[in-house]
C-alpha cells in the first residue's frame, strides 16, 4: 500500500535533482542543498528505499533483444486491492497501478521472450478476481521522460535515437538489465556481476548512456512534484498510428508514450495538476485528427513498481 509522502524542501530539491540526471553523484548533489556528501546519501537512499522516487533504466526493449515489454488492463469482480497483490508477487509484473475509469488495473509485464509473456498472461487470468485482461505489446517508445513534471510549458526532449541489438555484446546487455532495475547502481556493485573492474565498467556504462543505448530516469510520487497525480491513457488511432503517437508525446504532459500492437494503439501515462487540468489534457487529444477513442486509467494508488532484472530471465 501507498503511504502518504512525507518530504521537505531538501527532500523535494534531491528529486528534482535526480529527475535532471537520475545517476547525479552525491558530489554534485552535495552543494546543490547544502548537505555534506554523507547526508546527502542517507538522504537520497533513504528516498529510494521508501519509494518515493524510483530511478530506473529506460530503453526500447526491441531494437537491443531485451525481452518483450507490453501492459495488460483488468477488469476486476472482487477487492482490487487483494487482486493486485497477488500480481504483485508475479517477478514479469513490474508496475500495477490501481485505477479509475474503465480498467480497474493496469499492469506493465517486462518478458524474456514472447512465450514467457504468453505464460504470464495466462498466469494474470487465474488469478482469483480477475474478470476480464486485454493486453497490447510494446512496439516502440516514442517518448521516456520525466523532466517536465509539473511544467505545462516544458518542451519536448528530444528522444535519440538507441543503437541496434546488433553492436551490442553480452556483457552491455547484462549492464543494461542491471541498469533497468536500478539506475543508480554503482560500478562496484556491477563489476562482479559482469566480471569487469569497475574502471572498466564505468567505461562501458558511460558508453551505454552516452551512445543513447539506455536513459536514466527518475519517476517521483506526485507529492514530490507538487502534482495532483499520473494517469495512464490507451489511445485507438483512426489511420495511421503515427500522427496519433507523436501528437500525444509533444503533450508537455506526457511522459511515457508507446507504440503497442494489441487492443491499443497508443498506451500513455500523462502527469496533471488536477482532474479539471486532466480533463483539459483530453479534450486537447480528442481534437486531434487521427485520434479515435481515449480510455483515461487515473492511478488511485500503485500495487507495485519495481523493475527487478529477474522478470527478463
Amino acid at each position: 500500500m501507498n503511504k502518504p509522502a512525507v518530504l521537505d524542501d531538501i527532500d523535494r530539491s534531491l528529486i528534482s535533482a535526480l529527475v535532471a540526471d537520475g545517476r547525479a553523484t552525491y558530489a554534485t548533489l552535495a552543494p546543490a542543498v547544502g548537505l555534506s556528501q554523507a547526508a546527502v546519501r542517507a538522504r537520497v537512499q533513504r528516498l529510494l528505499d521508501e519509494r518515493l522516487v524510483i530511478v530506473t533504466g529506460r530503453v526500447d526493449p526491441a531494437s537491443l533483444g531485451l525481452g518483450v515489454f507490453a501492459f495488460a488492463f483488468l477488469e476486476v469482480d472482487s477487492e482490487v486491492d487483494k487482486t493486485a497483490a497477488r500480481i504483485a508477487e508475479i517477478d514479469e509484473a513490474v508496475f500495477a497501478a490501481i485505477s479509475s475509469g474503465r480498467f480497474d488495473l493496469l499492469v506493465e509485464l517486462r518478458c524474456a521472450d514472447d512465450r514467457r509473456l504468453t505464460e504470464t498472461l495466462d498466469r494474470v487470468r487465474g488469478i482469483a478476481g480477475v474478470r476480464r485482461l486485454q493486453s497490447a505489446t510494446v512496439l516502440h517508445y516514442e517518448k521516456q521522460d520525466w523532466t517536465g513534471i509539473g511544467n505545462r510549458h516544458a518542451v519536448r526532449r528530444t528522444n535519440p535515437a538507441v543503437r541496434t541489438g546488433s553492436e551490442l555484446d553480452e556483457i552491455d546487455r547484462l549492464l543494461l538489465r542491471e541498469l533497468i532495475a536500478d539506475g543508480r547502481a554503482t560500478y562496484a556493485a556491477l563489476a562482479p556481476t559482469v566480471g569487469l573492474s569497475q574502471a572498466a565498467v564505468r567505461e562501458r556504462v558511460i558508453d551505454l548512456i552516452g551512445g543513447n543505448v539506455i536513459r536514466i530516469e527518475a519517476h517521483p510520487v506526485p507529492e514530490a512534484m507538487g502534482i495532483g497525480g499520473f494517469s495512464g491513457i490507451a489511445v485507438k488511432a483512426v489511420g495511421p498510428v503515427g500522427p496519433a503517437a507523436e501528437a500525444v508525446a509533444e503533450l508537455a504532459e506526457s511522459t511515457v508514450v508507446a507504440r503497442t500492437l494489441g487492443r491499443f494503439d497508443v498506451l500513455a501515462e500523462l502527469w496533471y495538476d488536477d482532474h479539471d487540468h486532466l480533463a483539459e489534457v483530453l479534450d486537447r487529444l480528442r481534437a486531434v485528427d487521427g485520434i479515435g477513442s481515449v480510455d483515461t486509467m487515473p492511478y488511485l494508488r500503485i500495487a507495485k513498481e519495481q523493475f527487478g532484472p529477474g522478470s527478463l530471465s
